[in-house]
């Protein structure tokens, strides 16, 4: 076999691979138009090759941000150096249809793009290579471990049968907004709110209901509560409100209008109809509190007050 023949041959081979290659390849030249459309191209954009040559990218993919993209490829041209788009930067530069099973998490394919330089003979550089790899399996593993792990992390975090922060968050929240008091002061309250007799809803009604009680109250506390409010669960009935930026009168007409409501309630279990009050007992943070928990214990004084007095009620603290 001649020389010459060998060259052919070699040439079919290589133009055959760049054809059925398992990426995708778009040659542009400076005025970003296409000169090279392989298969890959053709079979995700439905568009042929002898449409797509001759065309600019841009009048073919009208949608893809073209003075972005043109900045890049104007880049690889004049410094001759190759660019990597990530997914990670940019999910997809084509909006290719994800083809993967069933099961799949994507309705586009995920992409990185690499743009090369193409050198002539003459050393200079008028073409760029587009290199488009489908990284659809790889972006979606990610994400769902990314979005496990922050299931995970709000899970650790949270009360499992209220819905609310769990005592561990409470501690933490409790330490920040106190770190702030003492750095910066302001008017910040505490309040410490328990269930009256949640013992006799159990031991009445069965721990089934006292669950429902749990979460209808809970669901009050969080529906009442501002923004930049805190409400947890610290233990059995027990709850925390952390009110920044409130002062010892403004927590009290909330926990007097939250105690109302919840003395409104009537929780439907399968076979009653159940109707709790709550105490609160609320403190403002004060200069006298080396740690967060004498703040802390300073609002359980005031519950327990608010308890020894009769319960149903919401009372401030006072070292009277």
């Amino acid at each position: 076999m001649s020389s010459n023949a060998e060259d052919m041959m070699e040439l079919h081979w290589l133009f055959d691979m760049l054809q059925h290659i398992d990426v995708g390849l778009v040659v542009l030249n400076d005025k970003y138009e296409i000169k090279l459309w392989n298969s890959f191209m053709e079979n995700h954009s439905g568009v042929s090759s002898s449409i797509a040559k001759e065309q600019s990218l841009f009048s073919v993919f009208p949608d893809i941000n073209s003075n972005w993209l043109e900045q890049k490829l104007d880049n690889v041209i004049a410094l001759r150096t190759s660019i990597f788009i990530s997914w990670e930067q940019r999910p997809h530069l084509f909006p290719f249809k994800s083809y993967r099973p069933i099961t799949g998490m994507a309705d586009k394919m995920y992409q990185n793009v690499a743009l090369r330089p193409i050198t002539n003979a003459d050393g200079t550089v008028k073409y760029v290579c587009m290199v488009v790899y489908d990284v659809t399996d790889v972006a979606t593993n990610k994400e769902s471990l990314s979005n496990a792990n922050r299931k995970l992390d709000f899970l650790s975090k949270m009360d499992p049968l209220t819905h609310l922060y769990n005592r561990g968050s409470v501690d933490k929240k409790l330490k920040s907004v106190f770190d702030t008091f003492a750095s910066r002061g302001g008017s910040h309250s505490l309040v410490m709110a328990d269930i009256d007799y949640f013992k006799k809803v159990n031991d009445q009604y069965g721990h089934p209901a006292g669950d429902l009680v749990l979460q209808a109250v809970s669901k009050v506390l969080g529906s009442s509560i501002r923004k930049t409010d805190f409400v947890g669960r610290y233990g059995g009935e027990e709850f925390v409100i952390l009110l920044p930026n409130t002062d010892a009168s403004g927590a009290l007409f909330f926990c007097e209008s939250v105690r109302k409501k919840i003395a409104d309630l009537k929780i439907k279990t399968a076979n009653d109809e159940i109707s709790v009050t709550m105490s609160f007992g609320i403190s403002e943070a004060s200069r006298s509190d080396k740690v967060p928990c004498d703040w802390l214990g300073r609002s359980d004084e005031a519950l327990y007050k608010a308890k020894g007095n009769g319960r149903n009620q919401s009372v401030v603290y006072s070292r009277e």
